[in-house]
């Protein structure tokens, strides 16, 4: 299948994942023929499924059984085209194969572009009759398609006989029907996207509602200002009478912003419920039945309800912010230095805009912090489950939050720190126009950029725009809701978190433009072009295969075995 990005990004991305990817499940094929952990009771039930026994169903499996059903169809066509066969897990284990490898890339492929559409921006007119097109590289949109399939939390189960990959897909599916504005698609996306993971109605219903809703609002933004700095009153009014919303680029917004984008976007609802209904049909039907499911199953989780107990653990938003930038570290380390190193010793061009160390933006910072410490001391749980199985790396973890009551306490920093960075990094890439100028004013001696300014050399600012508060306070409330209900910490639950921040991360750039030259008495005009790649992606490729292949030789080649099971190899995992 070619996806939007055209044939020969989509061959690319398909032999090199393809390639490493076999090279992957060939190996867990070969060391771990039996079925492992989890993928235990997954067999189990999938045969259950192959021997048409669809009343059976295993105690102790939580999710639905979207996954067994995807089995029964993804077998049964290759009896039809292989002949009969002994179905065992190796075989199972193909089909989250087929789905990470062939369909995720593919879907990934159209999604992509699609975002890219919607961030651009129509170029301003300018004085000196200046005109910027933007051009989104078609290589790096595959390069980051190939990157999000390296996702090591993800790509590990390409190998093994797990739910986290078919659900990724049904939901990443869903957001595309949302994307392309097809209701009744993605109301049978979303209620599929049910039947592999319960908390997918969050990303469903409330994720893609709210980006549903917030559009339809700015709609109606035309011929409203709000003004530079409106007050709370002033948004209240204004998205009350105009029933459109206050919502600025995170990388312009100050604090107060948050508060004011929040209240305008339910003002802005309340005023008009009749658009509620118009535009969230899909995702109210999906609520509804969402909720019905749990009246008639008496719980969120199939089985095992007595250790899947739905808690408010807020500290789960605490450990996303260092997952979020231990994996996106390449992307990240711009946001990540600047915030530590004074700018004045940072050359120009590692420079982000950041906000100035005010009193407001202190009194925020310690604020924050003071939450965090009121979390960590009062909301901290560990399940059983976590320190009982050293299986897991967050075992490990764990280990040594807990080795001293003051530690949990001393990395408080390092959440806010980790979470600052990942939430900034949203209000847009580097600045590549900064990047364009300065080149030119190497090239021509310009003494400095102001002078560059006077002389109107600025080209139009066309760069890629980053996301708005609406986009980031939905993304944390999704995730909020995903991750506080559950009382154990495991990294799969932050695939989904990750893979739509991961998405709405934008990179850097080229940028094209035509410039009026230097001699005023000549009306011409030349191309000035920044031929530039992120050099982001290539870091984020490397990190992603050094993690794959550390993982998986933990995997496979440092095995341990329990005093109480001897003979059976146990396996480091996420």
């Amino acid at each position: 299948m070619i996806s939007s990005l055209g044939l020969r990004a989509s061959v690319l991305v398909g032999l090199l994942l393809l390639g490493i990817a076999s090279i992957w499940l060939h190996l867990v094929n070969k060391r771990v023929p039996a079925p492992y952990l989890d993928e235990f009771f997954h067999y189990g039930q999938a045969q259950q499924y192959l021997q048409n026994h669809f009343r059976q169903w295993d105690p102790k499996i939580t999710t639905p059984p979207g996954l067994y059903i995807l089995t029964y169809a993804h077998v049964k066509f290759g009896l039809f085209l292989y002949g009969p066969g002994k179905v065992t897990v190796t075989w199972l284990r193909y089909l989250d194969f087929d789905i990470g490898v062939l369909l995720l890339p593919y879907l990934l492929g159209e999604i992509i572009p699609l975002l890219a559409d919607k961030e651009k921006k129509k170029p301003a007119s300018v004085s000196v009759k200046a005109r910027n097109t933007r051009r989104w590289s078609t290589f790096a949109m595959a390069h980051t398609v190939l990157n999000m399939c390296l996702f090591p939390p993800l790509f590990f189960f390409y190998a093994l006989y797990y739910t986290d990959v078919a659900s990724t897909f049904s939901v990443l599916y869903a957001y595309y029907c949302h994307l392309k504005k097809q209701k009744k698609r993605f109301l049978l996306a979303g209620i599929v996207s049910l039947w592999f993971r319960q908390t997918n109605i969050f990303w469903v219903a409330i994720f893609m509602g709210g980006l549903d809703l917030v559009r339809s609002l700015e709609k109606r933004k035309t011929g409203m200002d709000h003004g530079a700095t409106p007050t709370f009153q002033d948004v209240i009014s204004g998205s009350w009478k105009h029933t459109c919303i206050y919502d600025r680029p995170v990388n312009e917004a100050v604090f107060l912003d948050y508060p004011k984008s929040a209240l305008s976007v339910l003002v802005a609802t309340l005023s008009d419920l009749g658009l509620v209904i118009r535009v969230l049909w899909p995702q109210l039907i999906l609520l509804i039945s969402f909720g019905m499911f749990v009246i008639w199953n008496g719980g969120v989780v199939l089985g095992d309800k007595e250790n899947h107990i739905a808690s408010l653990h807020l500290a789960q938003m605490l450990y996303i912010w260092p997952f979020i930038t231990f994996f996106s570290l390449p992307m990240l380390w711009p946001w990540l230095l600047n915030g530590i190193v004074p700018q004045k010793l940072l050359p120009s061009r590692l420079r982000i805009p950041i906000p100035s160390y005010s009193t407001t933006a202190i009194s925020v910072g310690l604020a924050c912090i003071s939450i965090m410490l009121g979390v960590v001391r009062y909301n901290t749980i560990v399940h059983p489950f976590t320190l009982a199985d050293n299986r897991h790396y967050m075992f490990y973890i764990f280990r040594i939050l807990l080795r001293h009551r003051s530690v949990k306490y001393l990395v408080v920093p390092i959440y806010y720190y980790c979470g600052w960075a990942v939430t900034t990094a949203l209000g847009g890439p580097l600045n590549a126009q900064n990047r364009l100028i300065q080149k030119k004013q190497d090239q021509e001696g310009v003494g400095s950029r102001q002078s560059s300014l006077l002389k109107g050399d600025k080209p139009t600012n066309n760069a890629p725009r980053g996301n708005n508060i609406s986009f980031l306070l939905i993304w944390l409330l999704t995730t909020a809701l995903c991750l506080v209900t559950a009382p154990l910490v495991e990294p799969r639950y932050s695939i989904l978190p990750w893979v739509f921040w991961r998405l709405h991360l934008i990179s850097e750039q080229p940028l094209m433009a035509f410039q009026r030259s230097n001699d005023d008495s000549t009306k011409e005009t030349k191309l000035v072009e920044e031929n530039f790649y992120d050099h982001r992606l290539w870091l984020e490729t490397a990190w992603f295969i050094l993690i794959n292949m550390v993982t998986g030789y933990m995997f496979l080649y440092k095995g341990f075995e329990w005093p109480q099971e001897p003979g059976n190899t146990q396996r480091f995992m996420w």
